[in-house]
């Protein structure tokens, strides 16, 4: 078993540091060449740290020879991968690299055949106090002549690279701790001059671990080699643990050394010490960790899930803005956070939320076509470094201005599907720390299911505007209605006219609430019905581009329509005003009916759209056929817009006491608590915005009092998320008709001729 002392602990502290590093840089990218000959780097490192590791407290001659060897072919290996690494970082592929490449890796062969078959380049060993250490050969000059051309080389190449391109802020700060990191390694050639006899502990482990310090700082702080290390509460509690570990390795060592009889009583002071110290490092340790590495440890999956489940709750904007602020300032620390919502016309963006922004009393800001292009539209963030070195242009340096001006850092999009609503508006990090890969891809996220959010709540926010505004009218018929009756009361002798003007009043009112929903419904009826007509070509052959813009125009304007419907059946539900004419239907020929509109967009979707009427000839019972038409349309249509592929199917089935309709699908499927809550109003499956981000959640509220209206019942059934959905409608055969058709029955028995 090998001794571990204070001698030999800095090698295997850095040759493990080494092999972690590189395996994490590896693990992030298996396809990059910059990560993988940055993984040759550690492993060459951690070869040379290791078998110095094991060489020192060794004393067998030909295990000291094997390790040295074994040592030094991982030092014969360093220069040749950090020459690799400089090259597929700055990305150098011309010939004349080609043919240096070529010949540094034919001199390291070179010089490991001389280091494994001869004694020209290692000759034997010293014997220090502290341990064994590798004798130069006669060739090992040779080997510190390569090692110092390749070392100017790649200097030449940093230089080169810095003065020759317009470099993005990131890549600059890459490229300096970069070579800070390298300069500290090359210090360790230091111990070199113990080959030559000279006597002194070959602290070269010193600078490798400051390297490693540094490119672990620049992978975290500036996104070097693409990726972000997971200094996590894992890493806290590692370096937590390491500096116990290696404090009580020190004890142990003084203590072997100066008060060798009191082994027992140490051991258990250090245990007691490691015990009350851990805690206290770990809570530093985080704070650093905070300060220094990351704006605050979060967890993006937690944050994601946590922010949009709270989210799709609340339907006021300001409530919304609200909670993202909190969220970004949580989890990132920013000074400044606004909210910037689209026009109509695209054209312009107005300030929804602000914090922190001076904007010197501006409302408004143009909308930067070449940017929203380059990124809003492919859901990407505006980082203000990055598109200020890259797309600085005479068509963006305003809106650059602008920002640098404001103080904005990121402009993160608001998009559902392909259309943009908005922007997040977030400033600098407080500590200064650059937006990394996850921060973005966490901001992007969580901007996508915002802008569903903030589009419903918007809508909402119109409804009740509108509802607020008839409730006034209401109001204000109600009242001349009442200044009417006082009227009558004090004109007995005008009581007849009186009475009929009242009637007409009465009459007004209700015309009032009529023409309150045909005022919402006529005009999207004649928008319909225009963009038909001219989807058909009755006013002349259009081009694609337009009939698809039309097309979009059509179903928006469908949605408008059948919303006006949902909201104006709940008016009149909850005012009692919601009327049925029971009737005698034929309830297989109306399903068979109301199939055929949906041909159409099931076949669009290669969906199979089936449909199984009862086994025997079903006879006509009593039903509203207007009511009942909406509630199978409903369930249709959610359906076939719920299900990416395989098939829908409807049925129908007649039992001697009610019918019973059934519509399945082989969709997204619902979890256990999601099946009686999904007849509630604005209420949706949890997977449904993926699918459908335009639904309100209204359709089965008003299905659902509609069927109950019959004296029936309906209910959803799933085997599960991805296992589809199966909506059952039981309506009872034994409903009496409406007192209108039984008295309209009457009068044709009375007059048969008639």
């Amino acid at each position: 078993m090998i001794a571990i002392n204070i001698y030999n602990f800095f090698p295997l502290l850095s040759s493990i540091l080494f092999l972690i590093l590189g395996v994490l840089v590896l693990i992030k990218d298996r396809k990059s060449k910059t990560n993988i000959a940055f993984l040759f780097v550690c492993i060459s490192t951690f070869i040379w740290q290791f078998s110095w590791f094991l060489l020192f407290p060794t004393r067998d001659a030909a295990s000291a020879s094997l390790l040295i060897k074994i040592g030094w072919v991982g030092i014969i290996l360093i220069p040749v991968s950090f020459y690799n690494f400089a090259t597929f970082f700055l990305g150098i592929r011309n010939s004349l690299n080609r043919i240096f490449l070529i010949i540094v890796h034919m001199t390291a062969v070179a010089f490991l055949y001389f280091l494994l078959f001869s004694n020209f380049f290692i000759d034997g060993y010293h014997n220090f106090f502290w341990g064994l250490y590798p004798k130069a050969g006669m060739l090992h000059p040779f080997f510190l002549l390569f090692l110092l051309i390749i070392i100017v080389r790649i200097f030449y190449l940093f230089f080169l690279y810095y003065s020759s391109q317009s470099l993005a802020k990131l890549k600059v700060y890459q490229l300096k701790f970069l070579l800070i990191a390298v300069t500290f390694y090359i210090l360790s050639s230091v111990d070199f001059l113990i080959n030559y006899g000279i006597e002194i502990y070959p602290f070269g482990f010193i600078f490798i671990l400051i390297f490693l310090a540094i490119i672990s700082y620049a992978i975290v702080r500036h996104r070097l080699l693409d990726i972000k290390l997971v200094l996590r509460r894992s890493s806290v509690a590692g370096a937590s643990l390491g500096v116990v570990i290696g404090s009580a390795v020190g004890i142990k060592f003084l203590s072997r050394e100066y008060f060798p009889d009191y082994g027992l009583t140490i051991n258990f002071l250090v245990l007691a010490g490691a015990i009350f110290a851990y805690p206290r490092l770990s809570e530093f340790f985080y704070k650093v960790a905070n300060k220094y590495f990351f704006t605050s440890l979060y967890d993006s999956r937690k944050v994601i899930l946590d922010t949009t489940n709270r989210i799709r709750t609340i339907l006021e904007e300001n409530k919304i803005y609200k909670l993202l602020d909190d969220t970004f300032r949580r989890i990132f620390g920013v000074e400044k956070f606004g909210v910037l919502d689209l026009d109509d016309d695209g054209k312009n963006y107005t300030i929804s939320y602000n914090r922190g922004f001076k904007l010197e009393g501006k409302e408004k800001f143009p909308a930067n076509p070449t940017l929203h292009k380059a990124f809003i539209e492919k859901n990407k963030s505006i980082i203000l470094e990055e598109v200020k070195d890259l797309y600085y242009s005479k068509d963006t340096k305003e809106t650059i201005k602008m920002m640098e001006k404001a103080g904005v850092e990121v402009l993160a999009p608001l998009n559902i599907k392909k259309r943009t609503i908005g922007l997040l508006v977030l400033g600098p990090k407080e500590t200064g720390e650059m937006f990394n890969k996850e921060d973005l891809q966490l901001m992007e996220i969580i901007g996508g299911q915002s802008a569903i959010s903030i589009e419903n709540a918007q809508l909402y926010s119109e409804v009740v505007n509108f509802n607020e505004k008839l409730k006034r009218e209401v109001k204000k018929a109600t009242a001349d209605l009442e200044e009417t009756n006082r009227k009558i009361r004090r004109a007995n002798s005008k009581l007849s006219g009186a009475y009929k003007k009242l009637r007409q009043l009465d009459e007004a009112k209700n015309e009032f609430i009529s023409i309150a929903s045909h005022q919402l419904r006529t005009p999207l009826t004649s928008i319909k019905g225009f963009i038909s007509m001219i989807m058909e070509g009755d006013y002349g052959k259009l081009s694609a581009s337009i009939n698809r813009v039309l097309k979009k125009i059509y179903i928006s304007n469908e949605r408008l329509i059948k919303l006006v419907n949902d909201l104006l059946s709940i008016s009149r539900i909850e005012a009692g005003r919601f009327t049925f004419n029971f009737r005698k239907n034929n309830l297989p020929q109306m399903v068979s009916k109301i199939m055929d509109t949906f041909e159409l967009e099931a076949k669009e979707k290669n969906l199979r759209l089936t449909y199984h009427p009862p086994e025997k000839e079903m006879e006509d019972f009593i039903f509203d056929k207007e009511k009942l038409q909406e509630v199978i349309s409903n369930l249709i249509d959610n359906a076939v817009k719920y299900t990416q592929e395989g098939k829908v199917e409807v049925s129908v089935k007649d039992n001697p006491e009610k019918a019973r309709i059934t519509v399945s699908d082989s969709g997204r499927g619902m979890a256990g608590n999601e099946l009686e809550a999904v007849f509630e109003k604005f209420r949706r499956g949890s997977k449904s915005t993926s699918v459908d981000t335009e639904g309100t959640g209204l359709g089965l509220y008003v299905c659902q009092k509609i069927v109950t209206a019959h004296q029936g019942k309906i209910w959803a059934e799933s085997d599960g998320p991805g296992k589809g959905s199966r909506f059952i409608v039981e309506i009872p055969k034994d409903l009496k008709p409406s007192e209108g058709e039984t008295k309209k029955k009457a009068k044709e028995k009375e007059n048969p001729k008639s």
